[in-house]
Order: structure tokens, then sequence, then C-alpha cells
């Protein structure tokens, strides 16, 4: 089965469409009852090194109801001074035959918004955690 099949089949319409429309380069699998989706060559915020990763989400059983937690990068990224950003400093992952950063973000300041939430809210949370650089 192609990715886009496996796509159609983990992912509403909605979630897909908003990766087709911000032209991201992804793959969709399912691993341990969770939707791993890795978008490709993720443009980092200059506070950071290296330039781009790769972005590895797990979505939850249930997801859009439940709310996913944390995120992964590969390759590992660090700040510019040299060190990991907070809480980014584990390796636990296991994904693709490579072990990724997690990012330990539970994100308690936002509320998940069954219903309206989705992938694309979930992206716009890290995207705004990563311009933080901390």
């Amino acid at each position: 089965m192609s990715n886009a099949e496996v796509a159609q089949q983990l992912l509403s319409d909605e979630d897909l469409t908003y990766l087709e429309t911000k032209g991201y380069s992804y793959d969709v699998s399912q691993t341990d009852g969770l939707v791993c989706v890795v978008i490709r060559n993720l443009r980092l915020p200059p506070l950071y090194t290296p330039s781009e990763t790769d972005l590895l989400v797990r979505l939850p059983p249930n997801f859009p109801l439940a709310k996913p937690d944390m995120f992964w990068t590969f390759p590992h990224v660090r700040l510019a001074n040299g060190a990991f950003p907070d809480k980014a400093d584990q390796f636990d992952v296991s994904y693709q035959g490579r072990q990724w950063q997690r990012w330990s973000r539970h994100f308690e300041g936002n509320h998940w918004r069954t219903g309206s939430d989705n992938l694309r809210s979930f992206l716009a949370t890290i995207r705004g955690d990563l311009e933080k650089g901390a």
C-alpha cells in the first residue's frame, strides 16, 4: 500500500488537505496503536542547528478526540549555543531505524478543543514552541 493510501486511511481529509496545502513531504504509518506522521525536512527557526530536521508526531488512538503529546526530531537538534533545548535531551524512541530526540512538551497552557483541534493546530502549537527557542 502506498504512503498516500495509508495516509488516507489513518488521517482525516482535513489533516491531509492541510499537509498537502503546506507542501510538506510526509510519511504516515501506524505503530503500536499510534498514528505516526513524519514531516521531512522541516525548517527550524534560526535559534537551532541544524536548520532542518524531520519531525515525528505520534497521534494517540481516537485522535483528534484524544490530545497528542510531545514531539520528536531527527537529526538531533541543539540551540545555537550547542546546548540541548529544555526537556529535549532524551533519545528514547526508535522509529524507522533511527533514535529520535524527544521534546517533552505537554503544552499545559493550551487546552485541547475536542471537535475543533486537529493535526494543523497541533503543528501550530509545536511551531510556537520552537519559536521560543528554549
